[in-house]
């Protein structure tokens, strides 16, 4: 599990440690993408929308990377 949750291996970090490092990101990850399409919804005419776009689709692509380095982002890019 640790090698597919961002390498623990590689870090020098006990496992667990390594792996719960990788849970706390995932999460914060998780609490971003859902505050940009939350800002997204309910600020459609904010001067700031089109700079959200993009974060939203980096954040998605690191979180996605993370879960699963070797798949792709199984939701359309429009989502």
């Amino acid at each position: 599990m640790s090698a597919a949750w961002g390498g623990s291996a590689r870090s020098g970090r006990p496992p667990l440690e390594a792996d719960a490092e990788l849970e706390r990101t995932l999460d914060r990850l998780e609490a971003r993408m859902e505050a940009l399409q939350f800002s997204m919804r309910t600020r459609r005419t904010s001067p700031r929308f089109e700079l959200w776009r993009p974060d939203l689709r980096e954040t998605r692509d690191t979180w996605f990377h993370l879960v699963d380095p070797d798949g792709q982002d199984p939701t359309s890019e429009g989502s």
